[in-house]
């Protein structure tokens, strides 16, 4: 057998072993949406890729292949660790991990993953929202908001707040937290360089606001979960 031949069946080898995943991936989904924990799952996923995600097709022009591209990139190896469970218990493949020193990227094509995440909502800087029609229940959207809060979410001395360049998603947002009975505002801020466009920070200030927050969302990171708890301990007791 030459150098082509076994080439042909190499590949011939490695299309059936693709197709056979794909067929055993699909079925797992099948399977899967008649679990609690598959709802669960998905809600955190949806909101991790939301914040520091990206999800869209990579073309080869050398040799005109696409990818379909899923990435993430924690900055806490407790987000990163989180992710990687999700994914693996949605779509059967553990992603690729590197550290890059301040921060993590997780990166996979899966078609599978790619086509079953796009159906549900948009992903992109400018483009994500909260997946409403999704987000059947108040567990799955206390999952979706904890992950994105992960990501965006910063713990302040006086607040919990997140930034972002996108108005609608931000405004979604705070619809969310009022299902859950938590007040939040939102500020408009324009930078000084006219090419940037305006920031959207939502704040939510009030100490029984943060207290509900931690109490029935929480953060998966570690370093904001310990910060907001330190917070909330230093507030003075009334009465």
């Amino acid at each position: 057998m030459d150098e082509q031949e076994i080439s042909i069946r190499n590949s011939k080898v490695g299309i059936n072993r693709w197709k056979k995943d794909r067929e055993k991936c699909e079925e797992h989904l099948k399977q899967a949406t008649k679990d609690k924990q598959y709802l669960v799952m998905k809600s955190k996923l949806l909101g991790f890729l939301a914040g520091d995600g990206s999800v869209h097709l990579r073309k080869n022009k050398e040799n005109k292949t696409t990818h379909h591209m899923i990435q993430f990139y924690p900055d806490h190896i407790s987000i990163a660790e989180t992710y990687i469970t999700a994914f693996k218990f949605l779509y059967l493949k553990e992603p690729k991990i590197e550290n890059k020193k301040n921060y993590y990227s997780i990166r996979i094509s899966h078609p599978v993953a790619f086509f079953d995440l796009m159906k549900i909502c948009n992903f992109g800087t400018y483009n994500w929202g909260v997946p409403f029609n999704f987000l059947k229940n108040k567990e799955m959207k206390i999952e979706w908001l904890k992950a994105f809060f992960d990501c965006e979410g910063s713990v302040l001395k006086n607040q919990i707040q997140i930034q972002s360049v996108n108005e609608k998603g931000i405004y979604q947002i705070k619809k969310l937290l009022e299902r859950l009975k938590i007040e939040s505002k939102v500020y408009k801020y324009k930078r000084k360089n006219p090419n940037w466009g305006i920031n959207y920070i939502l704040c939510i200030m009030k100490v029984e606001s943060r207290k509900k927050f931690l109490n029935e969302i929480g953060f998966n990171h570690k370093i904001k979960l310990e910060k907001l708890k330190s917070t909330l301990a230093s507030v003075p007791q009334s009465g």
